[in-house]
């Protein structure tokens, strides 16, 4: 079944589609082509303002990433001439010409690009879907920093104040996981994983971005990694090849808001070459919790 935002997002990636077919293509200073769908008078961003927009990242009629669902806007900062925004530039070239309202659609070719992540090497072109929705003085942007940041730290405190407990929780799963007292699920991937609180949300699907809270151990018991620590959960895109094969695949049976422990076998983590404290051929053990699915 196709949730209504999916349907909502592809009529609009079809409906951009179909009027790229009757406006004309025109080019940035930098030589990126773009397509201006609606273009409203007002004043563009001056270098030094934030921009906030709404993006979608496409390859052809597949979509690869976009920001809809995401709870802040995506921004960026209009630097002054001859800056280096490495792969932004596309973006901001498109932004330098936008009001508040106007959409458009950028062309922006894989060999240009710095560095071709894997997941890309057969993409020769990707196309921005770009929405300006406002424009903010460096002062009302440093001002909104701020106040964010009191409210994140306090966010942050909570996850690190439940560390002991979930230190606690993994030592206990880990003993009845080697004792075979857990009534385990499995993937078809391989990947078993017991659920300690299902979650309400949707599942994340290929490309939505995801933000997890994680507690990493080796079968001999071994801390390897957490995010308890910082309080900062894992925040990727599903299916780049931004985590492990484990996560990638494994994240995608969880719905959003689940605390579930999942096993990993060796060659869905890091298989025989292992890594830093990781040895080869290690079966992994995550607690996880999936705080957010974009």
């Amino acid at each position: 079944m196709i949730r209504p935002i999916g349907l909502l997002l592809s009529c609009c990636v079809i409906l951009i589609m179909l009027s790229c077919a009757s406006e004309s293509k025109q080019r940035t200073e930098r030589g990126y082509d773009y397509i201006m769908h609606q273009d409203v008078d007002g004043p563009v961003a001056l270098p030094g303002e934030y921009t906030y927009f709404t993006i979608s990242m496409r390859a052809g009629d597949s979509l690869l990433n976009t920001s809809m669902g995401m709870d802040e806007l995506p921004r960026l900062q209009i630097p002054v001439e001859g800056v280096d925004v490495g792969n932004t530039a596309p973006i901001i070239d498109g932004l330098r010409l936008m009001s508040v309202g106007d959409s458009m659609t950028l062309f922006f070719p894989l060999d240009s690009m710095q560095a071709v992540p894997p997941a890309f090497a057969d993409i020769e072109m990707i196309e921005y879907d770009l929405g300006l929705r406002e424009i903010k003085s460096e002062e009302e942007f440093q001002s909104e920093m701020e106040a964010m940041a009191k409210v994140r730290e306090i966010e942050l405190a909570s996850v690190r104040d439940r560390m002991p407990a979930v230190s606690d929780l993994t030592e206990q799963t880990l003993k009845d996981y080697k004792r075979n007292n857990l009534d385990l699920q499995e993937t078809p991937e391989g990947i078993k994983y017991i659920i300690h609180e299902e979650g309400t949300g949707p599942k994340p699907t290929q490309g939505r971005m995801v933000s997890v809270q994680y507690f990493g151990r080796l079968m001999d018991g071994k801390v390897f990694d957490t995010s308890f620590r910082q309080g900062e959960g894992y925040a990727f895109p599903i299916g780049m090849q931004r985590a492990i094969d484990g996560w990638d695949q494994g994240l995608m049976h969880f719905k959003e808001g689940t605390r579930a422990s999942i096993f990993v076998p060796p060659a869905l983590g890091y298989g025989a070459g292992g890594y830093q404290d990781i040895p080869g051929q290690a079966e992994l053990y995550f607690y996880i919790e999936l705080e957010k699915v974009n």
